[in-house]
């Protein structure tokens, strides 16, 4: 029985074994080659891959003690097409020297239907190459400061712009936008500003200050902003003097128009909505709006609608410059002008809100120099002292002096010819003044 059994299990292995070799052994044929070829090959890629390249970097790592770190350029500023070559450079980081230099890279991606790696296309980098022992030293130190400084040099050349808040009371609706801009190009400097030097100075003192005080308030936990007043007669530069700041920060400038926000949360929108690195401006704020208890008691005009009407309140603009919603957000300049600083609430112009108030004065000597430096391209005159003494005795704006230097350029004629034009209409205006003072008193006396 047991021979019976052995012999027909060999009976069965037989059978399986005929039958496997003629179904698979015209394919076997076909595979055993390429396989063969095939193998060795990807075995030794990965084998490669994995273990002999990482032991031959260690290895290059001994002889050569330098190492390379590939920075490639934002896909935005290069141009893959035409790589030009840039000359090598080195650079001294405290005291320890690296080299950089301008390569071209192909970056390794990987084929998820084949399981190998190919070659991607070929990018424009800078090299940085420096010993191994600064290694620390570059990874945590130099490299954020490259970073720093790359974002500081694409701020300064960034298009800054001028906002004004759409002429609408409805900020509600998602799919409009608060805010429509233009490009600001205004060429108006502290150096070309019409104003007393010590005070220019101060300003900018106190802007630098400002502008590099970031741990200050962040240790002192108070929002990175700061409000300035500027007060004084309509002509006085106070809209130029906003100008002369953003260009000395080189900061965007949201010009906000209450007259056309409906109520308080449309005010804080416009708030959310505005960037860092930004001036915050409201005009002529003592006539935007009746921010005074008494409104509310005065019934609203018969012309206007509830719509049309705006219901923005002293608390509303109060929490908008110094409010909870004014910490989103940092670097933010509050700029507020007014030709009556009389008539404003108290508590909008206290310190802790609008931080430094100046006001912008009538022309002065100073200022007088600098608008003939700008318009008549001169530094001093026989003529300046007549002119001090002057500007001494009566009121008139640097807008009332640039335009009196204006008219004179206009005509062609020349430095000597245009200051005595000017002197003349001083004399002219002063002597107007003083009638003009002598019919009050005689007035009053009356």
């Amino acid at each position: 029985m047991a021979a019976a059994a052995s012999s027909s299990n060999l009976g069965a292995v037989s059978r399986v074994r005929q039958w496997v070799l003629s179904n698979f052994a015209s394919s076997w044929f076909l595979l055993a080659p390429l396989l063969a070829a095939y193998a060795p090959r990807r075995l030794f890629q990965t084998y490669f891959n994995l273990f002999l390249r990482r032991h031959a970097r260690r290895l290059l790592n001994v002889v050569d003690p330098y190492v390379s770190i590939d920075i490639l350029h934002c896909p935005a500023a290069a141009r893959y097409s035409s790589l030009q070559p840039v000359a090598e450079t080195d650079n001294t980081y405290e005291e320890v020297k690296a080299y950089l230099s301008g390569t071209a890279a192909r970056r390794t991606r990987a084929s998820a239907a084949h399981h190998q790696t190919k070659d991607g296309r070929e990018r424009r980098c800078q090299r940085l190459t420096f010993h191994n022992r600064h290694r620390l030293l570059v990874i945590d130190e130099y490299l954020p400061h490259v970073r720093r400084q790359g974002r500081d040099i694409l701020f300064r050349n960034r298009r800054r712009r001028l906002f004004s808040n759409n002429k609408t009371l409805d900020y509600d609706s998602l799919y409009y936008k608060a805010w429509s801009y233009v490009d600001f190009n205004h060429p108006t400097t502290f150096d070309t500003l019409a104003m007393d030097p010590a005070k220019k100075k101060a300003i900018m003192d106190d802007l630098d200050e400002f502008r590099n005080s970031r741990d200050f308030y962040r240790r002192t936990g108070k929002p990175w902003k700061r409000g300035y007043l500027l007060y004084g007669p309509p002509g006085t530069g106070k809209s130029t003097m906003i100008a002369a700041m953003a260009n000395y920060l080189n900061y965007d400038i949201y010009d906000v128009e209450l007259t056309v926000v409906r109520n308080n949360n449309g005010l804080r929108r416009l708030l959310i909505e505005t960037t860092t690195k930004s001036i915050i401006v409201i005009e002529d704020i003592d006539c935007s709006l009746d921010l005074t208890g008494a409104r509310a008691m005065r019934p609203a005009p018969p012309t206007s609608t509830a719509y049309e009407r705006s219901d923005v309140t002293l608390s509303g603009l109060l929490n908008f410059i110094d409010g909870l919603w004014s910490a989103c957000g940092g670097e933010r300049v509050v700029v507020f002008t007014t030709n009556h600083i009389d008539k404003l609430d108290p508590a909008l112009i206290r310190r802790g809100r609008m931080d430094m108030r100046i006001e912008m004065s009538y022309c002065g000597f100073e200022a007088f120099k600098t608008l003939a430096k700008n318009y008549l391209d001169v530094h001093s005159h026989r003529l300046f002292g007549t002119v001090q003494e002057l500007l001494q005795g009566m009121d008139v704006t640097p807008a009332d002096v640039a335009e009196g230097l204006m008219s004179a350029k206009r005509a062609g004629c020349s430095v000597d010819s245009s200051m005595e034009l000017f002197v003349e209409e001083l004399k002219k205006r002063k002597e107007e003044e003083d009638k003009a003072k002598k019919k009050e008193e005689e007035a009053k006396a009356g």
